[in-house]
């Protein structure tokens, strides 16, 4: 039996694991073969100062033309970050055509964190991403993001009691699964996970150890793990418990052993065990 695939849409660092650095080595060990379009390229990954950056829009949809050819078509898709509303607009279009029956849509609205836009991005890319959640099936925002796509300027705007009913709005877009990370929690610490599955009406918070950290990339890490999980038949939840769990442990080792934190975390050394050992059964 053929291994299951995915086509992942991010963009290539040269140096630091975050985004395709941090998607294809988490993929290939949980058994998925990739497919890889970089929606741009860069130097190093953004938290560098003074990074290089090459939009790839072109090479995009060239890309996709030829895969249209090929009559390609994949598992599981995932969009990390895009470089303009026009890459929006090109992933709207083919898409639809790369996809199976029953293939997962897993959208990582890369727009925002801590409070503030990205420096590439304006309020137009939100307007353009928030579209992109029309072919999704599982969207992946930190709490900035989904405040920007839940149509708040300020991530304050949002109270955490009004959660639920922001993500019902957001679904109301395309997805069913909404998996908000850095949401805050009972303390005010921005470390807990919200879930909410449209078709059932199900909202869901889960803990995570709150680390005084941070490692660039690990939103990535987490949803590809969450992703990796889904394509090899665990639960959505079972997998949002997988990721997590990942991530702890990734950023327990990291901790102590990584001298530049804005490289990312210790990935190398978080992929030595077994990823499959941190999730249960596939109920």
């Amino acid at each position: 039996m053929p291994n299951p695939n995915v086509l992942a849409i991010h963009d290539l660092s040269g140096f630091g694991h975050t985004s395709l650095m941090a998607v294809i080595p988490i993929m290939y060990r949980m058994g998925i073969e990739v497919a890889t379009m970089p929606s741009a390229l860069l130097s190093a990954n953004t938290d560098h100062p003074g990074y290089i950056i090459q939009d790839n829009s072109d090479l995009l949809e060239k890309s996709f033309q030829h895969w249209k050819e090929l009559k390609l078509s994949f598992d599981a898709i995932y969009t990390g970050f895009l470089g303009s509303p026009k890459q929006v607009a090109l992933l709207l279009d083919y898409l639809p055509k790369l996809k199976k029956n029953e293939t997962i849509t897993l959208v990582d609205p890369v727009l925002a964190d801590e409070g503030k836009l990205y420096s590439c991005y304006t309020w137009e890319m939100v307007e353009a991403m928030r579209s992109l959640l029309a072919i999704s099936n599982l969207i992946t925002p930190n709490w900035t993001e989904f405040a920007f796509l839940s149509g708040y300027q300020t991530w304050e705007a949002i109270k955490p009691e009004q959660t639920k009913e922001r993500c019902r709005k957001l679904a109301a877009w395309g997805p069913r699964y909404i998996v908000v990370t850095s949401a805050p929690n009972s303390k005010g610490e921005f470390s807990s996970i919200v879930f909410y599955d449209a078709d059932n009406d199900y909202y869901q918070e889960l803990d995570c150890l709150y680390a005084p950290v941070n490692f660039p990339g690990s939103g990535d890490c987490f949803s590809a793990m969450l992703l990796a999980g889904i394509i090899n038949g665990y639960s959505i939840i079972n997998s949002i418990k997988g990721a997590i769990a990942f991530m702890h442990k990734a950023i327990e080792i990291s901790i102590p052993t990584v001298v530049n934190r804005i490289t990312g975390i210790n990935l190398a050394a978080a992929l030595k065990n077994d990823p499959f050992l941190f999730f249960s059964d596939k109920a």
